[in-house]
């Protein structure tokens, strides 16, 4: 009890500094589909907005996707290395959004948290423009955030899906990734953190023990330099890099499959993962 009792009183200073803010955080990895990891996530995201944080949660589709669409006999293409979403894909993508954004609904629900599922398509909230060699995918344009602060206003957490809407009102994917840097930026959250299945930055990808506990935009283009920053997370890094530059005061990677790591990334002094700022 007392070892409690400490952790609230080292946590206040951060409590009142963050009451009233907005943070997004992007769902991804293994806590997607695993119900024990996204249930002691789901309990961080609901005692933060009880403790009067704006929680904004964006999530993609996990590994849900591939394995649906193999069920189905959805043909997985890559075009440059890069997913193709073909109109039966697209199906397979919205079905599995769908589902997914169900399932934390409820579960915020049901610790008495008022969330509410929204898409990009909501309001014309994600407008973005067709990647034509990519079938129905899109690099986002222009963010509305309208209709997400009314919704924090009246209280919810809205859960958002990552498909917009392109040039001519038709559906398009888009990386959830990108969808929460920018929704991030329009919102100009106090921060952006992404639940991963990595510790965060590492020096060398292959020590965890290497962590980049803290690093500034400025180092953070250094970085993009090394041999070992590739693959996904190149994309995560220059995300993470313009979401600061555009008003996001700073943005964390952290391992989503650790108990409770939102809370100890964002209530304590040292963290769990990495921490970008400007």
């Amino acid at each position: 009890m007392e070892d409690i009792s400490k952790a609230l009183i080292h946590a206040l200073p951060y409590i009142k500094r963050f009451q009233d803010k907005v943070f997004v955080i992007k769902l991804g990895g293994s806590m997607l589909v695993d119900e024990k990891k996204r249930k002691l996530v789901i309990e961080d995201v609901a005692l933060m907005k009880f403790l009067g944080i704006n929680v904004v949660l964006v999530h993609g589709g996990g590994k849900d996707i591939t394995t649906l669409s193999e069920k189905l006999g959805v043909e997985v293409k890559f075009v440059d290395g890069l997913r193709h979403t073909d109109d039966k894909a697209l199906d397979v993508v919205m079905m599995v959004l769908g589902k997914l954004n169900d399932e934390i609904i409820e579960e915020l629900e049901q610790i008495d948290c008022k969330a509410i599922g929204v898409t990009g398509k909501s309001g014309s909230m994600i407008k973005a423009k067709r990647i034509e060699k990519l079938g129905n995918v899109g690099e986002i344009e222009h963010v509305d955030d309208a209709i997400i602060r009314d919704f924090l206003e009246d209280g919810f957490i809205p859960v958002i899906e990552p498909i917009g809407l392109d040039e001519h009102d038709k559906a398009v994917n888009i990386n959830a990734d990108d969808a929460a840097a920018a929704l991030a930026e329009a919102l100009n959250a106090e921060k952006l953190i992404y639940l991963t299945n990595v510790p965060g930055l590492l020096e060398d990808e292959k020590d965890e023990k290497t962590l980049i506990s803290s690093i500034t935009t400025e180092e953070l283009k250094e970085k993009l330099k090394w041999d070992e920053l590739k693959g996904g997370m190149i994309p995560k890094v220059n995300g993470i890099i313009d979401a600061i530059e555009h008003g996001v005061k700073s943005v964390h990677i952290i391992d989503g499959r650790r108990e409770h790591s939102l809370l100890l990334e964002i209530f304590t002094d040292t963290g769990i993962g990495t921490m970008v700022t400007e």
